[in-house]
């Protein structure tokens, strides 16, 4: 008995040892022993490295375009520390149908990445670090009479009832005279069944003509996708696949869409008063209730877009030039990161990341 409850703290202790490494050393190890392949392969074990990786290793992907009109360059860094100042292109962790796009839409959740193709209209999962992707289905709705796909907007996220990533794609149809053809097509795909399901409503009406802003303005948080659209905000249960439609916490959707500790944020872009500039950040409660948690007094170089909390008390934001930064809420000094886009507000993409073991059991490269 002595000896095997020793063997059971060993095992304990081995496994927390093991959840702080990085996926590619787990990668490695796993040829070391049967028992420790099992051990990696394990949900449990998946779960538990991954938050263990929220809490400790956040990691930055910046999406952004650089070059001249004539000749323009998409790049995407990943920043692998948390002072970012140290970098490596993201694009080539991703599958290699994506490598030599120009542009594409992604999500990011859980260490996965959600890419969209525009030439193709072809969606892909892809777990960058471990160097898995699976190519989606076609959702083969019919669309409406003499119609053209105007365009597509994607949600991504893990449905916490069932553990399961889903992926939610929005349709946008016209007619050949540039007129709306609505309702919009709405389906979530699964991952644990590899199909889609288009979604009915069961009132039409309140979806038609929302105007869905892009993807970059969107997020996931705790099991709810969330959409800002043209006049409120868009949300989508994951777990019960309901839509359901909020206004927005100040009047406007001229912001972003940005999860704090599981939680949904909203974060304008700017507010002038009494000839100051601010930038102000709301929180959803468990009510349905927005809540002011913050008013942000402009710098010197004055902000287009925040993207949200990094570490100690900074903010990462766009300034008016085009110019990526880290700004100290407390010294209120701003630093400069080394992204600059080619026109501002063009094409610039913040995501936090956290490398995951979450397989997605189709196709390595």
């Amino acid at each position: 008995m002595e000896r095997s409850h020793r063997e059971t703290l060993s095992v304990d202790l081995l496994s927390e040892i093991l959840l702080r490494l990085p996926v590619r050393s787990i990668i490695r190890f796993n040829c070391v022993s049967k028992s420790w392949n099992r051990l990696f392969r394990d949900p449990d074990f998946i779960s538990r490295h991954l938050s263990t990786s929220k809490k400790n290793k956040r990691r930055l992907i910046v999406y952004y375009c650089t070059g001249t009109l004539d000749t323009p360059v998409v790049a995407m860094r990943l920043f692998v520390d948390r002072n970012l100042i140290s970098y490596r292109d993201m694009r080539r962790q991703l599958p290699p149908h994506f490598v030599n796009r120009f542009v594409f839409n992604f999500c990011v959740e859980g260490g996965l990445v959600c890419l969209f193709d525009r030439s193709n209209s072809r969606i892909t999962l892809s777990n960058p670090v471990t160097r898995e992707f699976r190519v989606l289905p076609e959702c083969n709705e019919s669309i409406p009479h003499r119609a053209y796909t105007f365009s597509h907007t994607l949600g991504f996220g893990l449905d916490p009832l069932s553990n399961d990533y889903k992926v939610v794609h929005i349709r946008t149809y016209m007619d050949e005279d540039s007129n709306m053809q609505g309702p919009d097509h709405y389906a979530v795909y699964k991952t644990s069944t590899d199909s889609w399901r288009v979604i009915r409503h069961e009132n039409p009406r309140l979806f038609e003509c929302l105007g869905v802003c892009p993807n970059e303005s969107n997020a996931c948080a705790n099991g709810v996708y969330y959409w800002l659209t043209d006049y409120n905000i868009l949300a989508f249960h994951l777990g019960n696949e309901q839509f359901r439609l909020m206004d927005s916490p100040c009047g406007k959707s001229f912001g972003r869409l940005l999860p704090v500790h599981d939680r949904i944020s909203f974060w304008d872009t700017e507010r002038i008063e009494k000839g100051a500039r601010t930038n102000e950040v709301w929180i959803l409660d468990d009510e349905w209730r927005w809540t002011k948690v913050l008013k942000i007094e402009q710098p010197s170089q004055h902000f287009e877009r925040m993207f949200g909390f990094w570490q100690d008390g900074k903010v990462l934001a766009e300034s008016v030039t085009g110019e990526f930064l880290l700004y100290d809420l407390e010294t209120r000094d701003c630093r400069e990161l080394g992204v600059k886009t080619r026109v501002r507000g063009d094409l610039l993409q913040v995501y936090t990341y956290v490398e995951s073991l979450v397989p997605i059991r189709r196709r390595n490269y």
